[in-house]
């Protein structure tokens, strides 16, 4: 046995005493939970994490945004982590492993063109995303919101007709707008569409259009079965709507102070920290290493 084998031989043996569920896999969500409001990662929380990743834990990102947003990020982080982007359309595995695709679930050709063409009628922005790159229609009045997707993830647009795209299955979508209107489209499309679309909420302006075999919640079931870990031994850390599904399946489900109220129903426990706060180390800390 490796020295990374008996730190994470160990780790569990201390949970088992302590008569803990065992955790060998943490999936933490990415904007407000990982992240503070300001989008960056609190020291705390990268010290908890590279804490974790020594003692053999194995870390997951499970975020809406897309891949390559998510590199820099693990930098910051200096753990090499496994993925889940587009909210769970596609599962990659680690750096070090070349980032092998494990799981890729892109939207349906018609229900993307219901949104392309909805998109036009009413003036919003879409992000279009295929092959991890941000496909859009520019125009003056969509771009206070292309402007703010791109100051929140670092997201570079490449703005086309997407009339070029039709037929195309996008790994993920995103249609802008107000959070008031967000919130009534969503309940409007998931009426409309039922089961033909996965429709939730990540941030207040974004409304995310998903294939409907995708949610966290089945990417990490996923992700846990590809590396021969049992649910039960998965911490799942998280705040928004999207996030949901992920803590309905992990054997150890954490929502931040922070959280919607729909997530801390969902939730087996939640921090006294936000995201502001280290949240996350909170989290790690208690639920992973023992001490809570």
């Amino acid at each position: 046995m490796d020295f990374g084998s008996l730190r994470s031989f160990g780790a569990k043996v201390k949970l088992e005493v302590a008569g803990m569920t065992t955790v060998r896999l943490i999936a933490l969500d990415l904007d407000g939970t990982l992240l503070d409001d300001e989008k960056k990662v609190p020291d705390r929380n990268v010290e908890a994490i590279q804490e974790a990743a020594r003692r053999g834990f194995k870390i997951a990102i499970s975020t809406g945004r897309m891949v390559p947003r998510i590199e820099p990020i693990q930098d910051r982080l200096g753990v090499d982590c496994l993925v889940l982007a587009y909210n769970g359309g596609k599962v990659v595995g680690t750096r070090a492993e070349g980032r092998p695709l494990i799981r890729h679930k892109p939207v349906p050709a018609d229900i993307a063109e219901l949104f392309l063409d909805y998109s036009r009628e009413h003036d919003l922005l879409l992000n279009f995303v295929v092959d991890d790159l941000l496909f859009a229609e520019d125009a003056p009045s969509r771009r206070r919101f292309s402007d703010l997707y791109s100051r929140r993830t670092g997201a570079e647009y490449h703005f086309v007709d997407l009339d070029a795209y039709r037929g195309k299955e996008p790994t993920k979508m995103i249609l802008f707008g107000d959070e008031e209107d967000v919130l009534a489209r969503r309940d409007s499309f998931r009426a409309q569409l039922g089961p033909r679309a996965y429709v939730t909420i990540s941030e207040p302006e974004y409304l995310e259009i998903m294939s409907p075999e995708v949610n966290k919640g089945e990417a990490l079931r996923e992700l846990a079965a590809h590396y021969s870990f049992d649910m039960s031994e998965v911490l799942a850390v998280g705040d928004a709507e999207n996030d949901a599904p992920m803590l309905e399946v992990a054997g150890v489900s954490v929502a931040v102070a922070n959280a919607c109220e729909t997530t801390k129903a969902l939730a087996h426990h939640m921090t006294d920290a936000t995201n502001n706060d280290g949240a996350v180390a909170e989290a790690i800390e208690r639920f992973a290493f023992g001490a809570g």
